[in-house]
Formats: C-alpha cells, structure tokens, sequence
C-alpha cells in the first residue's frame, strides 16, 4: 500500500511524453485516425506539431547569416579602405653585415678589371613606390651607418666620424624614383651632409606611363608624363628635353614590360616602343641587368650600336637582394666623374643570379596587426570575384582595361557548406537536447 507522500512523488515525476511533446506530439493522435489523414494533411500536422522547433531553426539561421553579412562587409570596406595603418613596420631597419663582391664576382668584359665605383643604376624610395626612405635605400646599399657629435664647451668644438659596413658593397647608386625627382635631390643632400663622402648619389626619375619606363639620370627636375599612354612623337619630345638639360635617357627592364599581364592576354605596358625606334629616337642606353634578369638580346645591340649598358636592382622592399652591380674605375668619387665615365662607355658589371644572402625580415606593425583578422577575412571573400586592372600607370589610373568577374560557382559552394554547417550544427543539438532529457528522465525515475 503506497503512502501519501509517495503517491505525491508520482504525480510531480514529469512522463516521457512531457519532455517530448514538441518531438513526439503527433503520438497523442490515434495511429487509426493518423492512417485516415491524407498525405498532405500528414505533412501540416508534422510541421505545425513541430513550429516551434521549426522557429527556433529560423531564428539562429537568421542570425547566422546576418553576422556572416556584417563580418563579410567590415572585411571587405577595410581592405578598400584608404586609412589602413601601414602593414610592416620599417622604422627599426638594420643592415649589419658587409658584402664585398669583387671577392667572388669577375666583371661580364673580363678586360675590365680595375674598378673603384661599384652602381645601382635603378632604386626606389618612398617618394614613390618604395617602402624605405632615403636614408634607410642609403644604408641598404652602403650598410648601417652611425655619427657620433662632440661638442667641446669651451673651444665651440664640433665633430663626427662616420663609419659604414658597406652591407651590399655599392658606393653610388643612382635613386630614380617613378614620376618625381624629389627622392634623388634628397639622398643626394643627406649623403652629401651626413654619409661622409661613403656613398655618391646620382639623381635621377623614372619616366613611367603605360608605354614604357625610362630613367631620366643625371637630372634636377622632373618630367611628367602628358598622358598615360604618350604617341611616339610625345615619347620623342620628352627625350629631346631631357638631354637639352644634360641628362642621360636609359631605357629599363625590356623584358619586364613586355611580359604578359596577369589576368590578360597584353602585356604590362601596352605598344611599347621596338628597341630600333628608341635608338631612332635618341636614348642613350638601356637596362641590360635588371635584378637578376639578363636581357641578352638588348645586351647584344647595345654592344653593337655602342650604346650605354646599365644594370640596376629596381629595389623597392629591404627584403631584396643585391643581385647586379654596374663598375666604374673613375678617377674621383663625384657625380659628375661617374656621370662622365657612365657617358663614355668605361663600365662593365657584376651579376649574382642567386642574390647576396643576408636579408632583412620586416615584423608586421602592432596598429596593422590589430585589424589583421579583419583583413585576413575579408580577402578570405574576394575569392567570390576578381578584379582585375592591370599594371598601375602612376598617375592615378591604370594601363589595361577594368575585368569584374563574379566566380557563381564559388558562392554556390560556398552556400553549400554554409547550409552544411547549419544541418550540421541542428543535429548536434537535437541530439544533445535528446541526450539531456534521457538523463534528466533517468534522474526522475530514481527519485520516484
């Protein structure tokens, strides 16, 4: 005979079918009156006995995709941003290690062995596209350098002493920033001032439109181009110009330009000029070593037409490696004795195809790496389209025609695994819900 506060037990324990109602309602129906139900009236009472569950699953499927929307619109606004922090940090830049390349490398003319100039005829700086200032383009060419002052009170005494590694072993180089002078006037000022007479600076400009890149050396002005794609009568004005101030025209990386864009079938600088119209046209000479590209067959005209030979590392990061240098035997360290030497044809060059070995590794700066996640994602959705531009003319537009493409095969999979994971994560949680009942029935049922 049950006792009272047993029978009291019982009737608060909850049945199965309590904590299954929303699962299992349809089980309240008689199965002879569910095998009476038409097959359409089947699927509405499966569904309306399950709304809430239904709702539920709409409820956090919506809320999925909205956060997905708002993540895939903060990356993708950050990356076109025009206010992002600088992504590596350049400000603690050392070059601390000496390269000496006469000591493994003989000059391309073997008859050309004693030299005292060793040139870069081609670098960048952050006057335009390069990532180091002028000082530090100094010092990746000539090494880490260090001034010490002194001031002695009671003599008005000032001092300074220089020392340099000569970490890629230059000791001139010729700074032709895109499209401005700016950068070659300045090295040439700090070198002048602060380097002690341990690196020579030669001013100078790349002339950069669609059609062609030209280094304009030995200049204290710029030239701008008249348009992104000047006619060969414009090309020709501009070198007639150049050389009325005294400058030197040489025509950079042939081989370069004339490699095929990336997403077209043209390639980066569009209806460049022959090597026989530039000759026709006046130009002094052209980029024979660019980097570690040896552009043999412009090497050989050049040779026969007596044409200026220069090489040049097109520098533009500090990771870079010295790969090419252009050798001088002048009879002083200043400009004008290079520029003369460079003028009568007295060079040969170095050339390492593998680079020097040292590099520098820049860290990504802590302001950029605090948007990092949200960069890295948004490129993670540019996957779903491309566009494509082509070569950048620095002058505010670019060199090949506009291609949007939107790749629909890669959303659609893309929705694919979305509505994957959100199965996915429904079932888990049914069966975690289910689980979670069994044991809370079992619970119950001993304590009854």
């Amino acid at each position: 005979m049950e006792t009272h506060s047993q029978e009291q037990n019982r009737s608060q324990t909850p049945s199965v079918k309590q904590f299954t109602s929303t699962s299992l309602s349809t089980d309240d129906i008689p199965s002879t009156s569910q095998h009476n139900l038409s097959k359409t009236a089947k699927i509405r009472l499966f569904f309306k006995s399950r709304k809430p569950f239904f709702k539920g699953v709409f409820i956090r499927t919506a809320v999925f995709i909205s956060i997905l929307a708002v993540l895939i619109a903060i990356g993708l606004g950050a990356i076109y941003s025009d206010h992002l922090p600088r992504p590596e940090d350049f400000s603690r830049l050392e070059f601390d290690w000496k390269i000496n390349p006469k000591e493994y490398l003989t000059p391309f003319n073997t008859s050309f062995q004693d030299y005292n100039v060793l040139l870069d005829g081609h670098s960048h700086s952050t006057y335009s596209d390069g990532k180091m200032n002028v000082r530090q383009l100094l010092n990746w060419h000539i090494g880490k350098f260090t001034r010490f002052h002194s001031f002695h009170a009671f003599k008005s005494l000032t001092y300074s002493i220089s020392f340099s590694k000569s970490a890629n072993g230059y000791n001139a180089v010729i700074v032709s920033d895109h499209n401005s002078i700016r950068g070659g006037l300045v090295a040439e000022k700090i070198a002048l001032e602060e380097y002690n007479q341990s690196i020579v600076v030669i001013p100078a400009m790349e002339y950069t439109c669609c059609r062609i890149h030209m280094n304009f050396v030995g200049i204290n002005t710029t030239f701008f181009p008249v348009s992104p794609a000047p006619t060969d009568q414009e090309l020709q004005q501009v070198i007639n110009e150049v050389h009325k101030i005294g400058g030197l025209v040489i025509v950079n990386h042939i081989p370069w330009s004339n490699t095929t864009e990336s997403g077209y079938q043209l390639p980066r600088l569009p209806n460049h000029p022959s090597v026989q119209q530039l000759i026709d046209w006046g130009v002094d000479g052209f980029e024979v070593m660019h980097g570690s590209t040896f552009d043999l067959n412009t090497f050989r005209i050049t040779a026969e037409k007596n044409l200026i030979q220069m090489v040049g590392t097109d520098i533009h990061h500090p990771t870079s490696a010295a790969e090419t240098w252009l050798t001088i035997q002048s009879p002083n360290m200043t400009k004008e004795a290079i520029l003369n030497e460079i003028r009568n044809r007295r060079t040969s060059f170095l050339s390492d195809p593998a680079g020097t070995r040292p590099r520098v590794y820049v860290d990504y700066a802590a302001s950029y790496n605090m948007l990092r996640p949200l960069l890295d994602m948004g490129s993670y959705f540019t996957m779903f389209y491309s566009d494509s531009k082509g070569m950048y003319d620095f002058q505010g537009s670019f060199c090949h025609p506009q291609v949007f493409k939107v790749h629909g095969n890669l959303i659609g999979w893309f929705v694919f695994w979305v509505v994957v994971f959100i199965v996915s994560f429904e079932v888990v949680r049914l069966g975690f819900l289910w689980i979670t009942r069994k044991i809370r029935h079992r619970q119950w049922s001993h304590r009854s």
